[in-house]
């Protein structure tokens, strides 16, 4: 394989119960972020969508660091990648329904290397590109459901070796075991990227809510069991992060990094959304000149 060439329902209201049912909403960017402007290049498949910032400046080797986000409207994610100083080229996925939406494509496993490859050829189409192209770094990011597609690519090795960062903003939920923890096969490849993270191999960045979840685990869960595997304790803070969303809890062992958020409503879910910027900065890619 070349690179470099479960549903569950939440018990939330308002818009929260919007997003349970698996209906993407338009999320408002905070007043406060640039509008990206760009080229938006639709990919073969009508779920793809690749994004070139107008002041994006191509490396001298051609070798573009990607960012491939899963869930969340595009152009809130194209305005946090300006407001976070990125230098990349954006693919956003989004497909409506739960995690089961992301994770049933995505049991194909060549389906994420295809992506790359539709993304890559249609770069190299691009006379300020070229077909000396090729990919650099490669970072992931879900919010929501799309931890569902994100699941699926840890469980690939290839895929595995290949990403460098991982961001999941408020987007890891899993089945309660017959101890009361996430259930093990649902985490294990996230504590494993977890450890390199944790090695300075990687780099992993963990946001949680407080939204309540029925009958699976929470963020929250999920995070803390990440804590427990690699031994952390979390230093409890109070820390304007969000908007009006605080940050209350944080942990950092090199590379791995874990917010706390206070929330327990659909919209303080969907700050991490809308502000996911406050963290793609710490994915170790290309930042503008």
């Amino acid at each position: 394989m070349s690179i470099r060439s479960g549903d569950r329902r939440r018990a939330w209201t308002g818009s929260g119960l919007a997003l349970s049912l698996g209906i993407l909403l338009p999320a408002v960017a905070s007043a406060e972020l640039p509008y990206a402007f760009g080229r938006e290049i639709n990919l073969s498949r009508p779920q793809w969508k690749l994004f070139i910032s107008g002041d994006y400046a191509p490396p001298a080797d051609k070798a573009i660091d990607l960012l491939v986000h899963f869930h969340g409207d595009p152009q809130t994610i194209w305005n946090n990648a300006a407001n976070a100083e990125l230098n990349v080229v954006i693919v956003t996925i989004n497909y409506r329904g739960l995690s089961s939406a992301y994770s049933d494509p995505f049991s194909d496993d060549t389906l994420f290397q295809r992506l790359l490859d539709d993304a890559l050829n249609r770069l190299r189409r691009q006379p300020d590109f070229g077909s000396a192209t090729s990919w650099n770094k490669l970072a992931v990011s879900s919010f929501s459901a799309g931890y569902g597609a994100v699941r699926r690519l840890l469980a690939t090795p290839a895929y595995f070796e290949a990403i460098d960062g991982l961001l999941a903003a408020d987007s890891l939920y899993a089945t309660t075991a017959a101890d009361g923890t996430p259930l093990d096969a649902q985490m294990a490849d996230y504590k494993r990227f977890a450890s390199q993270a944790a090695a300075g191999k990687k780099r992993f960045i963990f946001t949680h809510s407080q939204v309540p979840t029925i009958g699976y685990e929470s963020t929250v869960e999920t995070g803390d069991e990440l804590l427990r595997h690699l031994g952390l304790e979390p230093e409890l803070i109070t820390k304007r992060k969000l908007g009006p969303v605080n940050c209350y809890r944080q942990a950092q062992q090199k590379g791995f990094k874990l917010w706390g958020m206070t929330g327990t409503t659909g919209e303080d879910h969907l700050y991490h959304l809308r502000n996911i910027g406050e963290w793609l900065g710490d994915l170790g890619l290309s930042r503008s000149q």
